[in-house]
């Protein structure tokens, strides 16, 4: 959705954030609301914002804006706890992102495992021609050494009907997708293939969820990480999300 007020941050300090419980036939009668007032949205999630008479509205697919009950007045932007310290805004962003990741079949991925078990699993969407996500594509073998399991899906940044966008399909087609992969990201040119593939739907997704150039990886918690990150950087940034959700 784009932005339709100048992003605001709204800060809930002295109001804690604790979520008032509503009704389903309340929530319903809010979606509806909203709804009218944004026609060109699709709204798939209305609840409670730990602001009173303030609601978090999930819209297409991806985003999270709030609006005020009597549904005049809305704010794009992330909602504050400063007495946490917390983004509640990201919070939300990072469950929506999860749960729409864990809707996509894995079959429709390419995936690096792990030596071992895996004690992280990331999901990056990536360009074969974009030089970032080559650099990213050398340290898989290091990755796959520190427990991280990597899961591709496909975004060639020029469309469709691009060259970028056929290297992608032959990768996809190939009888052994990784290696092909890791030769096209070295610079070879592979073999013209074409089949059914999830290209499309990858590039649809990537976009609802954020995207705004690749690299760009989902991590297991949520945690949207636009660009390239060095291995260990990346490592030490899963291990402390890890110890965040234990304390």
């Amino acid at each position: 959705m784009k932005p339709v007020l100048m992003a605001v941050a709204v800060v809930v300090a002295m109001l804690g954030t604790a979520v008032p419980v509503l009704a389903e036939s309340d929530l319903q009668a809010v979606k509806r609301m909203i709804a009218k007032r944004l026609p060109g949205a699709t709204v798939d999630h209305v609840a409670a914002s730990p602001v009173k008479g303030v609601y978090e509205v999930g819209v297409d697919g991806g985003d999270v804006v709030y609006v005020s009950a009597d549904g005049r007045y809305l704010f794009n932007g992330a909602l504050i706890d400063l007495v946490n310290q917390e983004n509640l805004t990201e919070r939300v962003l990072a469950g929506r992102r999860v749960k729409s990741l864990d809707n996509v079949p894995e079959d429709s991925m390419i995936i690096y495992e792990p030596d071992g078990a895996a004690k992280y699993t990331i999901t990056t969407f990536t360009d074969i021609d974009c030089p970032y996500c080559r650099k990213m594509h050398r340290e898989m073998p290091l990755l796959n050494r520190m427990g991280i399991r990597v899961r591709y899906m496909l975004f060639p940044r020029a469309g469709p009907a691009s060259p970028s966008y056929e290297k992608a399909v032959s990768v996809w087609c190939a009888e052994d997708q990784q290696s092909e992969m890791t030769k096209a990201k070295a610079g070879a040119v592979p073999e013209n293939r074409d089949c059914e593939n999830p290209i499309r739907e990858h590039m649809v997704l990537a976009r609802r969820l954020g995207l705004r150039g690749t690299p760009y990886t989902i991590t297991d918690t949520g945690r949207a990480i636009g660009g390239y990150v060095p291995a260990p950087e990346l490592l030490e940034s899963l291990e402390a999300d890890k110890l965040k959700l234990a304390q």
